[in-house]
């Protein structure tokens, strides 16, 4: 690697004046050298950005340059395609990571990395920019932070930490299961480049199956060191099927007759999948009535599953149908705009030619 490419870099961003274009295409190449140059620090700092990329520790610090400390903050908006991607990925997100302390906090850092790459392809999708290179990206991303989390929550259950393990399998075998039935539905819609996610939804719904295997071994070990209140799980589950069904019948009365979009092909499932929720919880009280503690705690855990990943669907389908709005506006503005200059060449049209008619009978 060249070690003059970065100071050479810098060099180069602090003697531009004013050139928005320069500026980007600058920062662009080097963040492109980053991506292909990856290498970790070895310093007495390790202990806070182990694993962070060094190149993208000095990309970090040139878009602080470049525009300020309000370049990081943009770069949480940014998708895979964008040029501030990188920077969310292997700045923002390690720094965070680094300033997390605890076992249940660090778990749930990982969790919500993950899904975010999740959203992010489902953003992509409902503005019709998820291609095969975006929904790579995606995945590869996922596959990482899956591990992760996986990592996080296997020291949770070595110290001990049973229960706070059991509440963090559940929350995100819900989250990966809600999200895999909505990448199922892009890739049997209407969507732009649909096919191009396959990769990325086999990725998720294997991971989705993985989930709950961990989550059983979880609970297997949980139960056998401890007892729980099952009373009190129990009415958090039902609380959470009541309002997700309140949720529901409110968006139901606002969506479109043609149930076609993928907004509503997500809404339209949600209700199966609060009914898997509901028999789980009758099977969970049926099988602790009859003095069955382990196995009625285990469907307990299946109902909670199920309601929070109906939950979860509802949110981001009303989040996917108000993106895919946006992208129905800009594209009829697009249209009328158009159609606007069409119509205007074709009044010049008749015009001229209305004024070439009169020329001629004046002529004549």
């Amino acid at each position: 690697m060249n070690d003059d490419f970065f100071p050479k870099g810098i060099k180069e961003i602090r003697h531009l004046r004013k050139k928005k274009k320069k500026k980007r295409a600058v920062l662009s190449r080097l963040l492109e050298h980053a991506e292909t140059h990856p290498a970790e620090i070895i310093s007495p700092w390790k202990v806070y950005i182990s694993g962070f990329r060094f190149q993208y520790a000095i990309a970090g610090a040139l878009i602080v340059l470049l525009a300020g400390g309000g370049a990081a903050s943009a770069a949480e908006g940014a998708l895979p395609g964008d040029i501030l991607y990188p920077v969310k990925i292997y700045v923002n997100e390690p720094l965070r990571g680094a300033m997390v302390l605890g076992g249940v906090p660090k778990a749930r850092f990982e969790a919500e990395r993950t899904i975010r790459r999740l959203e992010e392809a489902e953003t992509l999708a409902a503005q019709g920019r998820l291609d095969k290179t975006s929904a790579e990206t995606v995945r590869e991303h996922f596959e990482n932070s899956v591990t992760a989390f996986n990592s996080a929550v296997d020291n949770l259950e070595s110290n001990g930490s049973m229960e706070d393990a059991v509440n963090a399998r559940v929350d995100f075998e819900a989250h990966i299961n809600a999200h895999s039935r909505i990448l199922s539905t892009v890739r049997n819609s209407e969507v732009p480049q649909k096919d191009d996610i396959v990769p990325l939804h086999d990725s998720v719904e294997e991971n989705a199956n993985k989930a709950k295997e961990r989550r059983t071994n979880t609970v297997e070990t949980f139960l056998k060191d401890s007892r729980n209140e099952f009373d009190e799980r129990a009415q958090s589950v039902r609380t959470i099927i009541k309002e997700t069904e309140d949720r529901l019948k409110g968006a139901e009365s606002t969506s479109g007759t043609s149930g076609s979009s993928v907004r509503d092909v997500i809404l339209e499932n949600i209700p199966q999948t609060l009914q898997t929720a509901e028999d789980a919880l009758e099977d969970a009280r049926q099988k602790r009535g009859s003095g069955d503690s382990d196995n009625a705690y285990s469907a307990l855990l299946d109902s909670e599953s199920a309601a929070k990943e109906a939950d979860i669907s509802l949110t981001r389908g009303l989040k996917f149908g108000e993106e895919e709005k946006e992208k129905e506006k800009r594209d009829s503005s697009r249209k009328e705009n158009n159609s606007g200059k069409g119509s205007g060449s074709d009044r010049d049209g008749k015009d001229n030619s209305g004024s070439g008619s009169n020329s001629g009978k004046n002529g004549d």
